[in-house]
């Protein structure tokens, strides 16, 4: 850790902007969110389903505060007592007859120009809308400061969400000009909302920190070739992320499957730290450690307690050797904002959630050196060989 005086007794705004500067901190910053069902809420913040129900967001603060979490990102808000497993899942069949010749279609209706482009975009509306957000979030989350999570500023990537899988990967081997149109369309809106946020950050005074950056990975690496990827999406981008770059503001990607192929590219499009981490697809959070920004930044990570794994799967034991294992490959604590690698399902046994904040909470950063570890493989893997495939 940074040789800066340590403070004492920060709050959660001062401890996380002190270790999005590398300075050291009374204790590491954890991030929360991304929890999912109705009962898992309910029995983290100690009151009843019935209870939660009438309230759901109330009942999310009040779980995050049981946690003793810093900050969080755009939360899961489950406003019913359904078990939801898969929302927001992309599927084929809810688009039944899409071709890839629709996104030609839909490209060559747009305009030729960015100046025409850009007609449509309203900044007073744009600027509107995300007020009303942080608004909300300094309202409603009081000592839990917000993370920004707009999915658009970190690219344009999933037009399969509006055409289909099939029909977008067949788009981009037909008619790779079209999706680029596509992109660098929207990316030009997005760009201008990053503008306005450039002056929202200052102006309420945020955290110098985004997290952002669409899905590109499965298992297998990149859903499409990183040389397409390359030509015609991250310059894209970049585009959208140059003024918040420009800014000082860190932009965290967030790190679905297998990154290792594309990774580079997400730190030369402008970001500077990576969120996620599916171990189990060999990603080695010690080589992404090595790495650094554009700006020659040491990247930020919001580490990944596996989903998929340990938080469903393992005990309490694991959960800990787990969070062990985020302090190692962060050098003790360095950078490292405690996450999920993604949105937690409703079969993860609250108390597991509850065990990985209580025992980070106690980790004293004073104690760091112990976890100067050059190398060790992901506990899980080395304890649970089964259904492993690094």
């Amino acid at each position: 850790m940074s040789s800066q005086p340590k403070a004492t007794l920060l709050t959660s705004k001062e401890r996380l902007i002190r270790q999005v500067r590398g300075l050291e901190v009374d204790r590491i910053p954890s991030l929360g969110g991304w929890i999912n069902g109705a009962e898992n809420l309910a029995r983290i913040a100690g009151i009843s389903l019935g209870e939660y129900l009438a309230n759901p967001e109330a009942g999310v603060i009040k779980a995050n505060r049981i946690l003793g979490v810093d900050g969080v990102v755009m939360p899961v808000i489950p406003d019913n007592a359904q078990e939801i497993r898969h929302g927001g899942a992309a599927l084929d069949q809810d688009h039944d007859g899409a071709e890839p010749e629709d996104l030609l279609e839909y490209a060559d209706q747009l305009p030729e120009s960015d100046k025409e482009i850009l007609k449509s975009f309203v900044p007073a509306v744009e600027e509107q809308k995300l007020r009303d957000y942080f608004d909300h979030m300094h309202t409603q989350w009081v000592g839990i400061e917000p993370i920004p999570n707009f999915w658009d500023i970190g690219g344009h990537f999933p037009l399969y969400h509006q055409f289909g899988y099939q029909a977008f990967f067949m788009a981009c081997a037909l008619y790779p000009d079209a999706v680029h149109k596509i992109w660098h369309a929207r990316s030009l809106h997005s760009r201008e909302r990053a503008k306005i946020l450039v002056r929202l950050y200052e102006e309420y005074d945020l955290v110098p920190v985004m997290f952002c950056g669409e899905d590109l990975c499965n298992q297998k690496g990149a859903m499409v070739s990183p040389e397409f990827l390359r030509r015609h999406y991250f310059p894209t981008v970049k585009l959208i992320n140059e003024p918040l770059v420009n800014a000082g503001i860190r932009l965290i990607h967030h790190c679905d499957g297998d990154i290792r192929p594309v990774v580079q590219d997400f730190l030369d499009a402008g970001f500077s730290g990576l969120q996620g981490f599916q171990y189990e697809y060999g990603v080695d959070p010690y080589e992404l450690r090595r790495l650094r920004s554009s700006q020659g930044e040491e990247l930020l990570f919001f580490t990944g307690l596996s989903v998929t794994y340990t938080l469903p799967f393992g005990s309490l034991e694991d959960v800990c050797r787990e969070v062990e294992y985020l302090l190692d490959y962060t050098h003790g604590g360095k950078n490292m904002f405690l996450f999920t690698s993604n949105v937690t399902g409703v079969e993860v046994p609250p108390e597991n959630i509850m065990e990985a904040y209580r025992y980070l909470r106690e980790f004293d950063p004073s104690t760091a050196e112990k976890h100067s570890v050059k190398w060790r493989d992901w506990p899980w893997r080395l304890t649970h060989e089964e259904g492993c495939h690094g």
